[in-house]
């Protein structure tokens, strides 16, 4: 237990304030915390609150790719609709306000200071009471639900963060849970196979509620784990309605966020032109984003197999349509969390002839794989034919972006790639170039 100061007004020291708390985002459990994860303090602190979401339809998304994406596909499929939607999602790209969204707009920091305010005197209470101290997620995802409800949404989204029954948002009763893309990943804490992961993730599904699983080779596990939980499982096609310009990838995420919307005929089924105004309004910072420029910047947070192999074939296409046309080689800024496993997800890139120049940083956070590791890994895998291929390592994100800049200046197709985090960091400082 730590005592709690209250929350500083001063946005830097406020994210100190955060910080204080436990946070698996920067650090995965280890050996004994492992058992620290689950529900229970964000159960508690949402006790203590005095929040109840019941009344307001709660849709809980879990999975390992193309959660956020979803989440993005149903506040736009809802806000056409004028009904008012709050969402969690994380990380953040730019700013922490950015993970609760009202409206489809980041909670702006004065708004977010004044509920952390109004919280605290229940943080407090739990501590009196010898409540476990909440992680860093716990307070996040209840601060958000204290939002939502103050702002009077007819929807909340709660993006699960971390697994499926252990993360934080469970502590929410969902009216319908979704499952989107399964690949591997945390294997130390969710299981060694696609079936292991899949499985540990459907058990968000609740006995009587709709359980919406995406199109992909983890459904069938998912089914059988959703009905031994008598839940009510909902197999999402490809739907039809979704424009033929949308990329595979995202028609999934789509055709999970229709039939989430469209289960016990609570809302009028979307026509084809409304998926079409959908997919036409629909913004995907950090997700085979092409930020503009001279030339143009690929940017994804591609970090498990399955988003590498869209991540490469989107950068294949990219090259091509470059001044170098089929002869581009191309330009990869690339860094990893250290448990994305980068011999399996990496492996797609090796796919691609010619073979790109890479340049490897260190992601800059505690579970950030050093740019020299990084390097090894794809030295390894390129096996003898390394003689043939350039890495270069960065010292840090400002010489990986001058990197970038040189191959840009000879007219490389350019592109960053490997987590959300590399996705943020270079997204900012791109823009911020741009703008200079």
């Amino acid at each position: 237990m730590i005592d709690i100061p209250p929350p500083p007004e001063n946005p830097h020291e406020l994210e100190s304030w955060l910080a204080s708390f436990t946070n698996w985002e920067k650090q995965l459990p280890l050996g004994k915390e492992k058992r620290e994860l689950g529900p229970t303090r964000c159960r508690l602190l949402l006790d203590r609150a005095q929040l109840d979401t019941r009344g307001t339809r709660v849709i809980q998304i879990a999975g390992s790719k193309g959660k956020g994406s979803t989440v993005l596909w149903l506040e736009t499929l809802l806000s056409e609709r004028g009904l008012s939607v709050g969402a969690t999602t994380s990380p953040h790209l730019h700013s922490l306000e950015e993970r609760i969204r009202i409206q489809q707009q980041p909670i702006p920091f004065q708004r977010l200071l004044k509920a952390l305010k109004t919280l605290y005197p229940a943080l407090l209470a739990g501590q009196s009471l010898g409540d476990p101290t909440p992680t860093f997620f716990d307070l996040w995802t209840v601060l958000f639900i204290q939002l939502a409800l103050e702002e009077k949404c007819e929807v909340i989204l709660l993006e699960v963060g971390l697994g499926g029954p252990l993360d934080s948002t469970t502590a929410i009763p969902h009216d319908v849970g979704v499952l989107t893309t399964v690949d591997l990943e945390h294997r130390d804490l969710l299981g060694d196979t696609i079936e292991e992961i899949a499985a540990e993730k459907s058990k968000i599904s609740r006995s009587g509620f709709p359980f919406v699983i995406s199109h992909g080779q983890h459904q069938k596990i998912a089914l059988e784990t959703a009905k031994e939980r008598r839940a009510l499982p909902i197999l999402a096609k490809l739907d039809s309605r979704i424009p033929d310009s949308v990329p595979t990838h995202q028609k999934i995420n789509a055709s999970a966020a229709l039939a989430a919307l469209e289960v016990g005929d609570i809302y009028q089924a979307w026509s084809k032109e409304e998926v079409q105004q959908a997919w036409d309004l629909l913004e995907l910072p950090g997700r085979l984003e092409i930020i503009p420029g001279d030339p143009p910047l690929l940017l994804d947070g591609a970090h498990t197999p399955a988003s590498m192999a869209a991540f490469s074939e989107a950068f294949q296409k990219h090259r091509k349509s470059g001044d170098k046309g089929a002869s581009a080689k191309g330009a990869i800024v690339l860094g990893m969390l250290s448990d994305k496993e980068p011999l399996l997800t990496l492996q797609p890139l090796l796919d691609l002839e010619p073979f790109p120049d890479i340049c490897t940083l260190t992601v800059p956070t505690k579970r950030g794989l050093s740019a020299e590791e990084l390097a090894e890994v794809l030295k390894s895998m390129l096996n003898n034919q390394i003689a043939h291929h350039s890495i270069h390592i960065a010292k840090d994100p400002e010489s990986a972006q001058e990197w970038l800049i040189k191959k840009a200046a000879i007219g490389e197709p350019i592109a960053a790639t490997g987590s959300m985090y590399l996705a943020g960091l270079v997204r900012n400082s791109w823009l911020d170039r741009n703008q200079a």
